[in-house]
């Protein structure tokens, strides 16, 4: 039996500079719907965020609807200032074994990521070659 996960694989980013001072103002928690562009056909991500206490938190669910060679992914940009926090999101499937493998097929996963940076909020869609392990970006969509 095959096991589906999502796996975070983050990258934080800190960029030398000069930050800038003051803070946005204070905001309600409020929840949004994200998506992002639609670059690739067979992969999906779709999903909510909510900024509170300085903080953005995202939930959702990634899905590949089709068996092509390709393993989707999602990718978000958080960002606050200079700083910048990638979290990156893929499925992954589990021999009965226990190895962790790339999975190619349908499959949805719930994924869920946070940043206490919070100027700013990019999604891009994504997927990932199985033959050459290389990923292939879609357009970015900026959320806030």
């Amino acid at each position: 039996m095959r096991r589906f996960a999502a796996v975070a694989l983050t990258a934080g980013t800190l960029l030398t500079g000069t930050a800038l001072t003051g803070a946005p103002a204070a905001q309600a928690a409020t929840t949004h719907s994200w998506a992002p562009y639609n670059s690739y056909s067979n992969i999906s991500a779709w999903g909510t965020y909510t900024r509170k206490g300085g903080s953005t938190y995202v939930t959702g669910y990634l899905r590949d609807s089709k068996k092509n060679g390709w393993t989707a992914c999602v990718r978000f940009l958080f960002t606050e200032g200079n700083k910048k926090y990638w979290s990156r999101f893929k499925i992954v499937g589990y021999t009965s074994g226990g190895t962790q493998y790339n999975y190619d097929g349908k499959a949805t996963v719930k994924i869920k990521t946070s940043s206490s940076y919070s100027w700013h909020l990019w999604v891009q869609e994504c997927g990932r070659n199985k033959k050459t392990g290389k990923y292939l970006y879609g357009k970015g969509k900026k959320l806030f």
